[in-house]
């Protein structure tokens, strides 16, 4: 005879085993690490930054290449733009171009939106002379994305400052035009700046017998730049640092700034030139420091320029000390009187360079340099060649400027032992992430590299 079963010793038994798969649980939970702790329990449990970088590697021939630097934008949505030049053939440059529109989760395969020959100045031909970088530059207004970089011909002949524009948020982008209209300006160590109205402003370096320092303005609703502009010609006309590229910054009135290294009794300064609308008279340039660095040789390290309000921000490296350190100095716009410099970050040993500005949405002003750990020999000369590997290598670090007008506790980005990181920039989404991209080159080869950092959470 079949007895059916009591229901009471059937609870009873489901009972004690859901206690024993809790128990199991609980005790996974806090083998692992994971349980809360009581200051915890009694608040929001903190969720780090998730981090995306991504890796884009170059060429073999762009191994030895210290000059060339990704740039990098990010759009109201948090979209990410990114641009770079490689040097694809013996005498070819190509400029690739990528977009992630997830945040930097992921990114389109790169595409290239410009490609020409190499340029040599003081030569002929592609054999003689200093070869020219293409140097992209890359900004952004709504759904507008404008690169602009140096183009050689195909036969080396000269070099064009060329403009691109998307009107699709990166999709498609127009044939690319020249912004200068003369034929001879062989422009290089370029800038491109943005203004508040529509404005775009480039700048560079003319290879016109020596390097001199000329700006282009293409109005708001214009499809046309206006004649290029002198900013500076050098002491006795003799030209400036001829190889650090220079910066551009619009302020909200429309006054573009155009920062270079100048050159003057042998010293290689920092100085600004004003270009105001509607005027036709440059002013200055102004210095950023008294006479402080005299260098027999050209560091391929130019200035960053941002403007916050009624201030005007500048950044750069200089080796007054002995050793190359990145510094940060201010002025009123209306005065033009640079502050004391300031380092960003004092360290005792190794060196800094190649310092890049960006201002967030809310009016912070963020900086991003390279920095190696270790002091360079005591009989190092000025090269051009490619880095040396080894222990210690160069980092990429970030800071923000604090409320006294120094840049707060920097941090390094990401850190690898023995590995080459240079040429830095910086953007910032509208949600808080930081996005910095920048060369790196190890043993396995040399790549772009961008990192986006998210920002802290909490559930």
């Amino acid at each position: 005879m079949n007895q059916q079963a009591n229901p009471r010793s059937s609870w009873i038994v489901y009972a004690f085993l859901i206690a024993v798969i809790a128990c199991g649980a609980a005790a996974g939970i806090y083998l692992s690490g994971l349980w809360p702790t009581r200051a915890a329990s009694d608040a929001q449990i903190q969720v780090g930054p998730a981090t995306h970088t991504h890796r884009f590697p170059l060429s073999e021939r762009d191994a030895k290449d210290t000059v060339e630097a990704p740039e990098l934008a990010v759009d109201a949505a948090g979209h990410v733009y990114l641009t770079w030049a490689s040097k694809t053939g013996a005498a070819e440059r190509t400029i690739f171009f990528t977009r992630s529109l997830d945040g930097g989760r992921t990114f389109e395969t790169p595409r290239a939106v410009g490609n020409g020959g190499v340029f040599r100045s003081g030569g002929k031909g592609t054999r003689e002379g200093h070869e020219r970088r293409a140097m992209p530059r890359i900004a952004l207004a709504g759904q507008q994305v404008h690169v602009t970089w140096s183009q050689a011909d195909a036969d080396g002949s000269r070099i064009r400052l060329m403009l691109t524009t998307s009107s699709d948020g990166g999709a498609t982008f127009a044939e690319a035009r020249p912004v200068s209209k003369a034929d001879v300006a062989n422009p290089t160590f370029t800038a491109l700046a943005l203004g508040a109205r529509g404005e775009i402003g480039c700048a560079w370096l003319g290879s016109l017998g020596s390097q001199k320092v000329f700006a282009a303005v293409r109005p708001a609703k214009s499809t046309d730049f206006e004649a290029d502009r002198l900013i500076h010609a050098g002491q006795d006309s003799k030209g400036v640092c001829p190889c650090c590229a220079v910066a551009a910054c619009f302020a909200e009135d429309g006054t573009l700034y155009v920062g270079f290294r100048n050159l003057t009794d042998g010293y290689r300064d920092i100085a600004v030139g004003v270009l105001k609308p509607g005027k036709n008279e440059v002013e200055g340039p102004f210095p950023v420091t008294p006479p402080t660095w005299k260098f027999d040789g050209c560091p391929h390290d130019g200035p960053s320029l941002a403007v916050i309000g009624d201030t005007l921000h500048v950044v750069w490296m200089d080796a007054r000390t002995g050793a190359q350190r990145c510094y940060h100095a201010s002025a009123k716009r209306a005065e033009m009187k640079f502050s004391t410099a300031n380092e960003l970050r004092a360290i005792p040993a190794g060196t800094q360079g190649n310092a890049k500005l960006h201002v967030e949405g809310a009016g912070r002003l963020h900086a991003v340099w390279e920095e190696s750990s270790i002091a360079p020999p005591a009989d190092a000369k000025h090269q051009h060649g490619a880095p040396t590997l080894g222990k210690g290598g160069r980092a990429i670090y970030h800071a923000v400027l604090g409320p006294d007008g120094r840049f707060e506790k920097a941090k390094a980005v990401a850190p690898s032992d023995g590995a080459f990181q240079s040429r830095p920039c910086v953007g910032i989404a509208p949600d808080g992430r930081i996005n910095i991209a920048w060369n790196e080159l190890t043993e396995a080869g040399k790549a772009v590299v961008v990192r986006i950092q998210e920002r802290e959470t909490s559930r």
